[in-house]
């Protein structure tokens, strides 16, 4: 079983035969950048010093180019150990108030958002606490010790239950389970908090939130901290989804903008269709509305931007190209685990 060694830290680890980078990685207790874990958003990129790595069919990952690597850097959530390795990167420390634990938890209640999204709420042992900033993810440890990644829909300040909002991926595996025999009193075991997405309190510039389907979670949960904490700062939630059926919470959120004073609400659907009543709002792109809103004055503000793997890379690229500065632009983008992608492409 080959080593991994990171520099500059010295720290190592083993990786197991067909296991990836990070996910070895994360079994041993590293937390390396990473996002998406599907090979597209290109936050797990790290230089590779020396040894060789594979990919599934030898084929590159739609996140890192020919030029790149052959630069020798690779994406190390698909990438395989053939050999000891030695990666530049780094490991992400987790943030400083909250301490990444596994836990047991049951299933307290669960309430349907929509027809394909299931909203989980998890209760911990009495004796247990789970301490995390709003935006942040939790693992769930299912057969196999495979990981299925959720973000916290709720905020610390919602309570002891940990609410995530949970889309169906495939009619099998975990997410067809949850839908369809998992109930009120299920147990499971979670790993969390985890990832580095949340509201940087302490900048001064508004900012503007970018959600694409389920990726609307943890910016609810900025959300619901930021009104329970009192924050009056002008933030805009910019909400995207094929059709009105899938913007749950849309009664709650428009009467947010009404009684909050700055916070503005605006839905924009991909696919409407012939709807009843007719849809008379916004339509496209979600990002691309934030663009045609923001054309003269993106680089003034803070973006917070999470959904799918195609929405992340066009709003890295493009807002880039509009002038905000990569460090005020914080992503966390969603894609299905591996083993779930490869379920869907073979139709099962």
């Amino acid at each position: 079983m080959p080593r991994v060694t990171l520099v500059p830290t010295g720290q190592s680890f083993v990786s197991d035969p067909g296991e990836t980078v990070l996910s070895a990685a994360l079994r041993a207790g590293l937390n390396l950048p990473h996002s998406c874990k599907g090979g597209h958003c290109a936050s797990c990129r790290a230089r590779i010093i020396t040894g060789t790595v594979r990919y599934p069919d030898d084929r590159l990952p739609a996140g890192i180019t020919p030029e790149e690597a052959d630069a020798r850097y690779a994406l190390l959530c698909q990438a395989r150990a053939v050999d000891e390795l030695t990666v530049e990167t780094r490991e992400v420390r987790p943030a400083p108030d909250v301490e990444v634990r596994n836990l047991p938890c049951r299933i307290e209640r669960m309430e349907r958002l929509a027809d394909d999204v299931m909203a989980v709420f998890l209760k911990l042992p009495a004796v247990e606490d789970l301490h995390f900033r709003a935006g942040q993810y939790l693992d769930f440890i299912v057969s196999g010790g495979r990981r299925r990644s959720f973000s916290i829909a709720s905020a610390p300040s919602d309570g002891r239950l940990i609410e995530v909002h949970v889309r169906r991926a495939s009619e099998r595996g975990f997410t067809g389970g949850l839908f369809d025999s998992m109930r009120a009193g299920t147990l499971l075991r979670i790993e969390g908090p985890l990832g580095q997405f949340w509201f940087r309190g302490e900048s001064p510039r508004p900012a503007i939130m970018v959600g694409g389907g389920t990726g609307y979670a943890p910016l609810r949960a900025m959300l619901r901290q930021l009104l329970a904490a009192g924050d009056r700062r002008p933030l805009e939630l910019y909400r995207g989804a094929r059709s009105s059926y899938d913007l749950y919470e849309h009664g709650w959120l428009t009467n947010v903008a009404v009684v909050r004073a700055g916070f503005h609400y605006r839905p924009v659907l991909s696919d409407p269709g012939s709807e009843e009543p007719p849809w008379t709002g916004r339509t496209g792109l979600v990002h691309q509305a934030v663009l045609l809103d923001h054309a003269e004055d993106l680089a003034r503000h803070d973006v917070y931007a999470s959904g799918p793997p195609a929405m992340i890379e066009a709003i890295r690229h493009e807002f880039a190209e509009r002038g905000l500065p990569r460090e005020q632009l914080f992503f966390d983008s969603f894609d299905y685990a591996p083993d779930t992608l490869a379920a869907l492409r073979a139709g099962k």
